[in-house]
């Protein structure tokens, strides 16, 4: 039966008569169902892409356009529900009616070109509805192109650095008071670097958390990652730049991105697009290259409410002031629908009740909120130098990122770009008062000309890992995670000077890990042999890879999280859940914090403050190893010859649908050994509330490697494939590259397209 219902491929070949497009548009896809689309006008380019997605994700563009919309519980019943109920509050189909509005003509045409080809796509690309569509008994919806704007919101709300650290600092004001908060707050360490002196330790950062403590005290009296790289031509072997790219995302079926090349005659470009969004956030134009980090600069806070006896109030200052209410109806399937009203405050909706834990009234204030152009997106595609990027986003205020580019000139740089508020009183480390007007921010951002950013550095290379961007300039946030990616990178890249493509794609494999090349002596010195046994003779052996095949990486891993448990735990014994990354929504289910405590750790075994533990920093050291063994012991038997990471705790890819476990072995991808952790390039973060479950935080969700210059050479591989119907051969076809470290290449002049093409498909204007 599912055999059956799950034969639904695309239509790859003959031809199409379709509405919506002004001319013929080709679309050849190669052996691993790459689609090559050829168009004679950008708006057709567009529909094109639009039409393959369609065709090859129709349910991921279902559930992303319903998350959206807060419908999903509609499809799948009540467990969607807190989802749904966190759309409809913070309003992201509002807001992706509103900034549709926002765009020019020209982008507007772009967005509604591929929308259409979407729902060409899902409804002729096809032999029948999707898989999904029949397994759960409904049909497609009809895509928009606001929804292709709204999404871009849904993400900037799931890449925010902090409205989650916000709510685990207020969760843990509210259990353990401000000495607990002020206690196990994270600050960047200065031995790392910042993203503006690669290679260079940043020195010390501006730290807001006193300050803002200081405030919500009186509130509260009573005591929530990816790498990419640029390296010059004095550092290859060929003298041309290369970049590279890895955005790291949750384990997902299917993958966060497609891959494609589109050409015009005005422009092409290759790369990785985002399903539901006409834009390639990886790739190249044929002139020049880009890649993308998550930029983390604090562009989202949350402010305590006071809502007045009529419900329909806040207070502001001394008095309560209306506001706006919008009445929202959430269909659920099998069940009455669920009403809401939700008061739009002019700090942006109250959005608390839609988090995990009873927070009441709190307002989000968010940049991304604003309606603003996105036309970026259609725009990146006929860059040509980092003078034209640098000009493509400064009316960026959406997704935060790193953007590294180079191009054929040889010049490398790195933008940082989204919009960054100006705070009045506080450094939206925690949610303040709003009724203190003082509280509000500026009705303008942080100029474009004052963000970080840096071209054709002396030491021959740009870099970014979510690490601290820049030191001085204005205030962007406190919570950018460590910066050991960023420092691993820089070493290796510093060590060589003949780099190529498969050099790189070597080093985006990477596991060594430097936190334990920190705390290795203060812990080996601390360990004694007895009771600890094998695990203390295993760490003092290891080299400090986090390696797949690795013990000495599992007990590393298990005594981390062992000893950042009773870190968290002696300061804030009713929160430290919160303090260890657990997080407050089903669409982002952990906090920042759970990548955090690592340098926070490390920083304590260094100073040994007092007030911590009864007998002392040594003695919890011996504990937390003791536990760890037995530990592993109880958990993994007594050989640690079966106490492989890779082993313990493999990695695996999960669909929608796989939650169903009738429906996981069709769907799910793995498990598959998999080393790695949060502070090592080649990524897989460990949970410490559960170090062996899966690395559902962030794995590489794409890998890249450009060779500027020679596009023909490059590399590009997703965990996964390009189609989301696991009956067909694009489902997991590029998993093995990416596995290996590998990658697929596209290519780009007409007569390789020619060679590689397997599949012809022609789309005419009806």
């Amino acid at each position: 039966m599912l055999r059956q219902l799950g034969r639904r491929l695309p239509k790859t070949e003959g031809s199409l008569s379709l509405e919506g497009i002004t001319d013929t548009v080709t679309i050849r896809r190669d052996r691993f169902g790459v689609p090559h689309i050829d168009a004679s006008t950008s708006d057709d380019a567009w529909y094109g892409l639009g039409f393959c997605q369609g065709q090859d994700r129709a349910f991921q563009l279902e559930t992303r356009m319903r998350v959206v919309r807060g419908t999903l519980a509609a499809l799948v019943g009540r467990d969607a529900l807190p989802l749904d109920e966190l759309s409809r509050r913070i309003g992201f189909a509002r807001y992706g009616r509103r900034g549709l509005d926002a765009l020019s003509r020209h982008h507007r045409a772009g967005f509604e070109a591929f929308a259409a080809g979407v729902r060409a796509g899902m409804r002729e690309g096809g032999g029948g509805r999707a898989h999904e569509f029949l397994l759960l008994r409904t049909k497609p919806s009809t895509f928009e192109a606001s929804d292709a704007v709204g999404f871009l919101a849904v993400q900037s709300f799931a890449l925010a650095s902090n409205w989650d650290i916000e709510l685990a600092r207020l969760r843990m004001l509210a259990l353990d008071g401000p000495d607990a908060v002020s206690a196990l707050h994270p600050p960047y360490p200065a031995d790392l670097p910042a993203s503006d002196r690669p290679g260079e330790a940043a020195g010390q950062m501006v730290d807001a958390l006193a300050e803002d403590l200081a405030r919500a005290g009186q509130l509260f009296a009573e005591g929530g990652g990816s790498n990419n790289w640029a390296i010059s031509g004095s550092r290859t072997r060929t003298g041309r730049p290369i970049l590279a790219n890895d955005p790291h995302l949750a384990p997902v079926l299917p993958p966060h991105w497609y891959l494609a090349h589109l050409r015009t005659p005005a422009w092409t470009v290759t790369g990785a697009s985002l399903p539901g969004v006409p834009s390639f956030a990886a790739g190249h134009n044929g002139h020049g290259a880009w890649g993308v980090t998550a930029g983390l600069i604090d562009n989202t806070d949350l402010f305590v409410e006071e809502v007045g006896p009529t419900g329909d109030t806040v207070r502001r200052g001394a008095d309560f002031v209306p506001v706006e209410v919008r009445h929202e109806v959430i269909e659920v399937r099998g069940e009455e629908p669920v009403r809401l009203q939700v008061l739009e405050t002019d700090r942006g909706p109250i959005v608390g009740p839609a988090f995990d834990g009873a927070f009441g009234a709190l307002s989000m204030s968010a940049t991304w909120l604003e309606p603003a152009s996105v036309g970026a997106t259609i725009d990146l595609c006929q860059v040509r130098s980092f003078a034209d990027l640098r000009s493509v986003y400064g009316s960026w205020a959406s997704i935060p990122l790193n953007v590294v580019f180079a191009d054929e000139s040889g010049s490398i740089g790195w933008q940082l770009i989204g919009a960054a508020p100006v705070r009045g009183r506080g450094g939206g480390t925690i949610p303040l008062e709003a009724a203190d007007p003082g509280t509000k921010w500026a009705s303008r951002p942080v100029p474009f000309e004052d963000m970080p950013h840096l071209i054709d550095p002396p030491g021959g290379f740009v870099a970014t890992a979510n690490n601290q961007p820049s030191t001085d300039g204005p205030y962007l946030g406190s919570d950018f995670l460590d910066g050991y990616r960023a420092e691993r990178i820089g070493e290796l890249i510093a060590d060589r000077d003949d780099w190529d493509v498969a050099t790189t794609l070597r080093m985006q494999l990477d596991r060594s890990s430097i936190p334990w090349r920190k705390m290795r002596q203060a812990v080996l010195e601390a360990v004694t042999h007895d009771d600890a046994e094998p695990a203390a003779g295993i760490l003092a052996d290891w080299d400090g890879v986090v390696g797949a095949d690795s013990a000495g990486a599992t007990v590393f891993e298990v005594l981390v999280s062992e000893m950042a448990r009773r870190v968290a735990e002696a300061k804030a014994p009713r929160s430290a859940r919160f303090a260890l990354g657990a997080g407050f929504t089903p669409l982002v289910p952990f906090n920042g914090l759970i990548v955090r405590r690592i340098s926070h750790l490390i920083g304590l075994l260094e100073t040994r403050p007092e007030g911590w533990f009864d007998d002392g920093w040594d003695e919890m050291i011996r504990e937390s190893l003791r536990v760890s063994n037995r530990y592993l012991s109880r958990r993994l038997g007594a050989d640690p010859g079966g106490w492989a990471w890779g082993r313990v705790r493999p990695l695996r890819f999960k669909h929608p649908l796989g939650a169903q476990r009738a429906l996981r072995r069709l769907y799910d991808l793995g498990p598959m050994p998999h080393g790695g952790d949060a502070n090592t390039i080649n990524p897989a973060p460990v949970d410490p509330l559960d170090p062996l479950g899966n690395p559902d935080f962030a794995v590489a969700s794409l890998r890249m490697v450009v060779d500027v210059g020679a596009w023909e050479h490059s590399r590009f591989a997703l965990p996964g494939g390009q189609s989301g119907n696991p009956f067909s051969p694009h489902y997991s076809d590029q998993l093995p590259l990416w596995q290996r470290g590998d990658g697929l290449t596209i290519a780009q002049s007409e007569s390789e397209i020619a060679r590689v093409t397997r599949q012809t498909l022609v789309l005419t204007p009806d």
